[in-house]
């Protein structure tokens, strides 16, 4: 279906109109062409594309109809030591994205921020620490502004070498994470200094509204623990909107795509876990997707489901009517990852794209992966994106095209379709 979009439905069109033309230049959507460029662009997505794309390969894919590819940065490569920056592997890579481009496909940039410096992760205070005081392995870019200050040199140094212009689309994360996700484990992640209300606390972010205390334990009411887990999954919003907000500084036009994996907590499941007073579980990770998206806001933002054919919701598509669906109603329950996060899109006015998982997730996933009937992964993943409206679908990974995993000619047939 097409996603029915309140303030996006020209997002919509540049969108689709940046990754189909293959260059990072918006569409031109006059006030007269505005409603027939939108709907242009919902009749031909999604555009195909692949995760970490291979220059070798990239004149094949682009003649088989796959016309977006992706890049990943890794910030541990391009700066291992603070303020000295590997200008050479910058280039190399931006001389994959000019290859790419050559080919008349559109490009989308992958920060690479979760690929931390180790003098980065080594400063005091720059990791997540737990209610049950565990320290983190990732990088904590939502409360430690000292972490954010040295993404945004870094950042800086790839817009110099890049050139903002000729990217087409951003991903956005949390930072640490590869996905909008604070760690596992089933803890709440926000008690290191900074999150409990110290002086390095981000001035975008609003304070602890409970200071010193824990999910779990007694004391406040249902109001005052909803107050915390808000902001808790707020936090989330508020790196997202700090990454979006740098990046439009230094030149790049977006969209954004914000990188939210799964179904997620379920409003019905957030409620009863508020009322338990945050026991330990998913919400540790702040996917409650519904909450996150209502704090978000940019209407240059792409609500991106980085598990398309997760196996969620009995991997169905979406249905006509899915925007009329109350996001509280139970029948949510049995819906897919891409049917939910497409219906809270709606809600949003936002446009979707998305991927699937890629390989060593799960023994089932993996089978899925390489199931190249009507049921696999691969035609399921096509079938949610169209289904779905996704303005863009990226294959994970384009190396497994090519390696034997699953042939390039199997996904070039079913993107035909």
């Amino acid at each position: 279906m097409g996603v029915v979009l309140r303030r996006g439905a020209v997002v919509v069109a540049v969108v689709a109109g940046l990754l189909a033309a293959g260059c990072g230049s918006p569409v031109r959507t006059g006030p007269e062409t505005a409603a027939e460029t939108a709907a242009a662009a919902v009749a031909a997505r999604p555009v195909f594309g692949t995760l970490v794309s291979d220059p070798d390969h990239s004149a094949e894919e682009a003649r088989a109809g796959v016309r977006a590819a992706m890049v990943e940065l890794s910030w541990a490569r391009a700066e291992p030591v603070e303020g000295r920056f590997d200008v050479g592997y910058l280039r190399g890579v931006r001389a994959d994205l000019d290859a790419l481009r050559a080919t008349g496909r559109s490009v989308t940039l992958g920060l690479g921020l979760h690929d931390t410096p180790g003098w980065v992760l080594g400063r005091p205070d720059s990791r997540y620490v737990a209610d049950d005081g565990s320290v983190s392995t990732e990088a904590d870019l939502v409360f430690d502004q000292r972490s954010r200050t040295a993404a945004e040199v870094y950042l800086r140094q790839v817009a110099a070498v890049l050139g903002p212009r000729d990217v087409a689309a951003v991903r956005l994360t949390a930072g640490g994470s590869a996905e909008v996700l604070y760690p596992g484990g089933g803890r709440y992640w926000a008690f290191g200094p900074n999150a409990q209300g110290g002086s390095g606390r981000p001035s975008s972010l609003p304070p602890n509204p409970l200071p010193g205390w824990r999910p779990g334990d007694p004391g406040p009411g249902p109001a005052a623990v909803r107050a915390w887990a808000d902001w808790y999954v707020g936090a989330l919003a508020d790196v997202v909107e700090w990454q979006a907000g740098v990046l439009r500084g230094l030149g790049f036009a977006g969209p954004f795509e914000v990188l939210t994996p799964g179904v997620g907590v379920l409003p019905a499941d957030y409620d009863a876990a508020v009322e338990a007073g945050l026991p330990p579980g998913l919400l540790g990770t702040g996917a409650a997707w519904a909450r996150f998206y209502s704090a978000l806001s940019g209407d240059d933002l792409v609500a991106y489901v980085s598990s398309v054919a997760d196996g969620s919701g009995d991997d169905r598509g979406c249905a006509p009517d899915d925007a009329r669906v109350p996001v509280d109603d139970p029948a949510v329950a049995g819906w897919s990852s891409t049917r939910w996060i497409s219906r809270l899109a709606a809600e949003h006015g936002l446009s979707v794209a998305g991927e699937n998982p890629g390989r060593r997730q799960s023994a089932a996933l993996d089978r899925a992966y390489v199931d190249r009937s009507g049921s696999g992964m691969l035609a399921t993943a096509v079938e949610q994106a169209r289904s779905c409206g996704l303005t863009a679908f990226y294959w994970a990974h384009d190396a497994q095209l090519w390696d034997g995993t699953v042939p390039f000619a199997a996904y070039a047939a079913r993107i035909r379709g």
